[in-house]
């Protein structure tokens, strides 16, 4: 019986404005990997699988190109819809035939290890793990150690913390459980509703995984809670570029093969620098910080903890703090990014037009690919900034920027 490694990549994620309005969701980095294409590598070195499918919808295309760069025979089904998980499974089951599928949800951050837990996991079987907001998941009620149902996003009390974790196993005998599936008041069809059908019936094994080494990749800060957990767990210390004499390199520090380091700078890791990059001269990079393929970040810039993405430039006299700076994004000289509100809460961001708690005291801005911000501009906390954005020189952005817009301060 055939074995298959199934990756659902088809999701719009709209919640993780303003980056996926240039990319899908499957697509955004952790240390520079594509999160589709980590998912390929981790589970495909750590499982034995006959055949591996990518199921995609939104931008299936750029997915499909991107898989192929990063040297991974895979099968690609077009689920023909964002119409929920249930309806990505029923799809890649339809489309294999019988077999034992192990489904990964691509937009999720597990550590290496947690891969060689799928080998053992029988069918039907879930992983999980307990976080301090169970009401955005689905929560799994569990007795006895056999689960009994699932719960998703629960509006009120949640009847626990432990969550599905987005891995499940499944046999093709019971494609059924998909097939009967109604839509949730979302409009989907959730495969946590399937699970729940198969715990009246089965014996649904649960697996928890610890708290703290899974992240919901579904909010743009997660993306750096993410890469701040891999740099912790999975960075390389390695100098493959060219750093100058004067440099001075403190801890954990991955400078990928083409990257240039210039004349005094500092940087203090864990810290990860992608290929072709180039920093400094003068430049201090602090712990935390992600810098990919081609940015460029120049003389007397600080960065903290934050995401640079490929091409992007912060070239002079700027400070990015504990932000996500978009690729092809020029921020002009002086432009800086505030990451601690004045009253020293916990930052909220808007997400899909509704405040959230971030629950992050340090949390700067989120900033759209192909955004140029003039010079002396500044940037409060939590604000997000739409891809291909202009920000006047001289602005104080205390709002969100919409897509294209042209936010001018003197005009108001």
């Amino acid at each position: 019986m055939d074995k298959f490694l199934v990756v659902l990549a088809a999701g719009r994620g709209e919640r993780l404005v303003p980056f996926t309005e240039t990319r899908p969701k499957p697509l955004l980095p952790i240390l520079g990997e594509p999160m589709v294409c980590r998912h390929l590598r981790l589970a495909l070195s750590s499982g034995s699988y006959d055949r591996v499918v990518v199921v995609t919808s939104y931008m299936g295309d750029v997915i499909s190109k991107a898989v192929a760069s990063c040297g991974f025979n895979v099968e690609l089904v077009d689920q023909g819809g964002e119409l929920g998980t249930g309806h990505a499974i029923l799809k890649a089951m339809e489309y294999g035939g019988p077999g034992v599928y192990t489904i990964i949800y691509s937009d999720i951050y597990i550590p290496p290890e947690v891969y060689s837990i799928l080998g053992d996991l029988r069918s039907p079987g879930v992983l999980a793990t307990t976080t301090s907001r169970p009401w955005d998941y689905g929560v799994l009620v569990v007795e006895g150690g056999r689960l009994k149902s699932v719960v998703e996003k629960p509006s009120s009390t949640p009847p626990g913390n432990t969550v599905f974790a987005g891995i499940l196993k499944l046999s093709y005998d019971l494609i059924g459980y998909l097939h009967a599936l109604k839509p949730s008041p979302r409009g989907e069809l959730e495969v946590t509703d399937a699970i729940s059908g198969m715990a009246l019936e089965h014996d649904v094994e649960v697996k928890v995984i610890p708290e703290g080494s899974w992240v919901d990749v579904g909010r743009p800060w997660d993306l750096l809670v993410a890469n701040r957990i891999a740099l912790e767990r999975e960075l390389k210390p390695s100098i493959k570029g060219d750093v100058h004499s004067t440099s001075v390199i403190d801890g954990g520090v991955f400078v990928e093969e083409g990257a240039r380091v210039g004349a005094y700078t500092v940087i203090e890791g864990p810290v990860y620098i992608g290929r072709g990059a180039v920093i400094g001269p003068h430049v201090h990079i602090r712990p935390y910080t992600v810098i990919l393929e081609g940015a460029h970040v120049g003389a007397f810039t600080q960065v903290k903890a934050s995401i640079i993405l490929e091409h992007a430039k912060a070239p002079h006299l700027n400070y990015v703090g504990d932000s996500v700076v978009g690729e092809h994004a020029n921020l002009g000289a002086g432009t800086i990014t505030a990451n601690y509100r004045f009253d020293e809460a916990t930052v909220k961001v808007t997400v899909k037009g509704l405040r959230v708690d971030s629950g992050l005291r340090k949390l700067g801005a989120m900033i759209g690919g192909y955004v140029r911000t003039g010079i002396n501009v500044s940037i409060l906390p939590g604000v997000k900034i739409g891809s291909r954005a202009w920000i006047w020189p001289g602005c104080v952005v205390d709002r969100d920027v919409g897509p294209g817009e042209r936010f001018n301060c003197w005009a108001r």
